[in-house]
């Protein structure tokens, strides 16, 4: 018997499992925009690119994270993406600030990392992207935009934070798609970045990206921090861009030369950053970032 992956409502035979499925020309593709309006079909090769991806990363031996680069490797190949994040982010909404609690990254500079971060945070200029994305995650559904759907030209490139964060630093066009999870404001979010000189992602390879990304609940969820990140929209936006640092395990040093301040600014940033969190450490502040800070588990000898 054939094993099948739905891909939008539709069961796709898994090609490596079943290399007759016959040639079609086209399947319905997930809506982008509104839920109830179909979109332009996806060719035949598209589907089983997708198809494919998603039976290597479901049969696949790695930990969690593994096999979240594992999807975004893959999906960067399908739509020629230079480099990719994958967050998890709680969104503060009354001053559209993207949180991120949570950060996997490849084919990025530390430097285009550390851009992405501060453009998201400054609120002066912010981000021109910031303010039309969160009107769209207030719907809470999932949603894939490219640059162009989401700011003019006009907009992007005479905007100071883009051309001090983004163009300054090599990258330009991005595909994001934002995926809603349960608690309201939290989301996982998928960005696809190219290079500045490079073309615009096109619709299909949005489409693509938004089909793929609907088929992997589980991956957006699994491994979700216990801390959602309450604590962080008291801290400052600079305090926030070394908050995402401090949890990705960089060290002060590397913190103060990607960010261009001193050791002694990062620590004191730090010390701000662990009261908020009540804990001591940076170790103590990852732990309570990826496993809580044990309210969900009982004491010792205790029921």
């Amino acid at each position: 018997m054939n094993s099948a992956i739905v891909i939008s409502g539709s069961p796709v035979v898994n090609e490596k499992l079943a290399p007759e499925i016959p040639q079609r020309s086209c399947l319905m593709s997930t809506p982008i925009d509104d839920p109830g309006r179909s979109t332009p079909n996806v060719a035949e090769a598209d589907v089983r690119a997708i198809v494919r991806l998603l039976a290597e990363v479901a049969v696949s031996q790695g930990d969690h994270p593994a096999r979240k680069r594992q999807v975004m490797e893959g999906l960067s190949q399908l739509v020629q993406a230079d480099g990719w994040l994958w967050t998890m982010t709680k969104v503060d909404f009354p001053t559209n600030t993207p949180i991120s609690i949570g950060l996997l990254h490849g084919g990025l500079t530390d430097e285009q990392v550390t851009g992405w971060i501060e453009a998201g945070q400054s609120i002066s200029p912010p981000s021109p992207d910031s303010v039309p994305l969160t009107d769209i995650l207030r719907k809470g559904r999932h949603f894939t935009r490219t640059r162009q759907q989401v700011v003019s030209d006009k907009e992007w490139y005479e905007s100071a934070n883009v051309r001090r964060n983004r163009l300054e630093r090599g990258i330009d066009h991005f595909l994001y798609s934002i995926y809603p999870l349960d608690e309201p404001g939290v989301i996982s979010a998928i960005g696809m970045f190219r290079h500045t000189g490079r073309e615009p992602f096109s619709l299909r390879e949005s489409r693509i990206a938004h089909i793929l990304l609907s088929e992997i609940d589980w991956l957006h969820r699994i491994e979700m921090p216990e801390n959602k990140g309450d604590g962080v929209p008291q801290l400052t936006p600079r305090q926030r861009t070394v908050l995402i640092m401090l949890i990705e395990g960089r060290s002060t040093k590397e913190i103060a030369k990607l960010l261009h301040i001193t050791e002694y600014t990062v620590k004191d940033h730090a010390k701000a950053i662990y009261k908020q969190f009540k804990v001591s450490s940076q170790i103590a502040l990852i732990s309570r970032f990826r496993r809580g800070n044990g309210g969900d588990m009982p004491a010792r000898n205790a029921p």
